[in-house]
């Protein structure tokens, strides 16, 4: 299982290309496991989530086991879902696109910071991403609030 941590600046051009960062390839092995990501707007942040292969894949066996695609409230969920995310092929030397429409969504223009997130990386453009970072607080303070300020083994 992947775990993604930490948090690296990187630049998109002007073409909407970004390259993963090395710390993040090579937590993959060096090269991103079957030439492919896939890139999802998150629903809850200002940002774009992005899964290895097999990650994604399992978060869509989730998905689908608790919707029914023949229900008509079920099949807008669905909808909404895969609306939200795209399949993109990443070549070796890491340098990959992202849907122009993906990135006006969120805000991304040039400078962006990757972090990691269990599974999966995130992508913020940077001011959003300053923002986002005053908006969390103390972490401390929330950390021992969650967890009774007792180490998490």
């Amino acid at each position: 299982m992947l775990i993604f941590s930490g948090e690296i600046r990187a630049t998109f051009d002007e073409k909407g290309r970004v390259v993963l960062p090395a710390d993040y390839k090579n937590q993959m092995g060096g090269s991103v496991p079957g030439g492919q990501l896939t890139i999802e707007i998150d629903r809850h942040e200002k940002c774009l989530n992005v899964y290895p292969m097999a990650e994604w894949e399992k978060r869509v066996v989730k998905i689908s086991s608790k919707l029914n695609r023949d229900n008509k409230e079920h099949s807008k969920i669905l909808d909404g879902f895969f609306r939200r995310c795209k399949v993109i092929s990443v070549p070796d030397n890491c340098r990959f696109s992202v849907p122009g429409t993906f990135l006006e969504r969120v805000g991304i223009t040039k400078e962006v910071v990757f972090t990691g997130q269990f599974d999966r990386l995130r992508i913020w453009d940077l001011k959003e991403y300053q923002r986002y970072e005053e908006s969390l607080g103390n972490y401390d303070d929330k950390f021992d609030e969650m967890y009774g300020g007792e180490e998490v083994e």
